[in-house]
């Protein structure tokens, strides 16, 4: 199973042990939500269960991730190391925080913020482990002084699919995130920064809109296309939180995270509790 190519006869690489998480994940999900193949969730439960761990090395004085269990440890180029995270989804920041510095301290030390191959992986994979907001900002905008062209692409790479959507998918990525089933709204954005998203489709077939002001969130709007529950970090931390339908006020939520049943078509539209509707549907 070589983790890159050439790379020889590797054993447990860690974008396919990330691969396999997700394939049996998104299988139970759609099983359960298509309500099939009950019969074999508990075969995939196992897998899932029995999975091998994230192989780690010391580097550079820090502890990151081995490129495999045996065989590749490390590579010069491209970013194989930390496509676990992203695209693959097994790391996020619900994850175990000893796993979070790991995934850290591996951006740190690859430092792939231009690399032709994986860019397009990197900086999604540096907002799911968390990493320092301001510094994935500042190398998008090095990038793109560096390497952007006028189409949106990158100069130079002819490879085509990785220029997809680096910026965007970053930036969307830094303002809302729906990664295994949970909603945050600017969890890994500058709070001193201003910022407003508009619908932003996130797991769960929901559109989600926010904005922040003066390091404060002021609103988020969410509508459902499925009727699916909605598990969402309260964005004003201990402070309780109204729900508003077609401007009225429905439900008061409180907690550190609150699930709250959706019904197909509808939008809420959610601030801090004790004020007014924030905006209009």
């Amino acid at each position: 199973d070589s983790v890159h190519e050439g790379s020889g006869a590797d054993f447990n690489s860690i974008v396919s042990l990330g691969l396999v998480r997700n394939t049996f994940e998104l299988a139970a999900d759609m099983s359960k939500s298509l309500g099939v193949d009950a019969g074999r969730q508990e075969k995939w439960r196992h897998i899932l269960k029995n999975l091998s761990g994230f192989a780690t090395q010391e580097k550079d004085g820090v502890t990151v991730f081995r490129y495999t269990e045996k065989g590749t440890a490390w590579w010069g180029g491209n970013t194989l190391g930390i496509q676990h995270i992203y695209p693959a989804g097994a790391i996020g920041l619900d994850s175990d925080p000893k796993l979070l510095e790991v995934s850290r301290n591996t951006i740190r030390v690859m430092s792939r913020w231009f690399d032709g191959n994986g860019m397009n992986s990197f900086y999604a994979a540096a907002v799911r482990a968390g990493y320092d907001p301001e510094i994935i900002l500042q190398k998008l905008r090095e990038m793109i002084e560096k390497v952007g062209d006028t189409n949106g692409f990158t100069r130079g790479n002819v490879h085509g699919v990785e220029n997809c959507s680096i910026v965007p998918n970053a930036i969307n990525e830094m303002l809302c995130m729906g990664h295994q089933n949970v909603l945050r709204v600017f969890p890994v954005w500058p709070k001193d920064k201003n910022a407003r998203f508009m619908s932003i489709r996130v797991w769960g077939a929901f559109l989600v809109s926010g904005e922040l002001k003066g390091g404060k969130v002021l609103y988020v709007k969410i509508h459902s296309e499925k009727g699916r529950d909605c598990t969402l970090v309260n964005p004003w931390q201990q402070q309780e939180v109204d729900v508003y339908l077609a401007g009225k006020k429905v439900e008061t939520l409180k907690g550190d995270r609150f699930v709250m049943k959706t019904k197909a078509g509808q939008t809420v539209v959610l601030g801090p509790a004790g004020g007014r509707c924030p905006i209009s549907e």
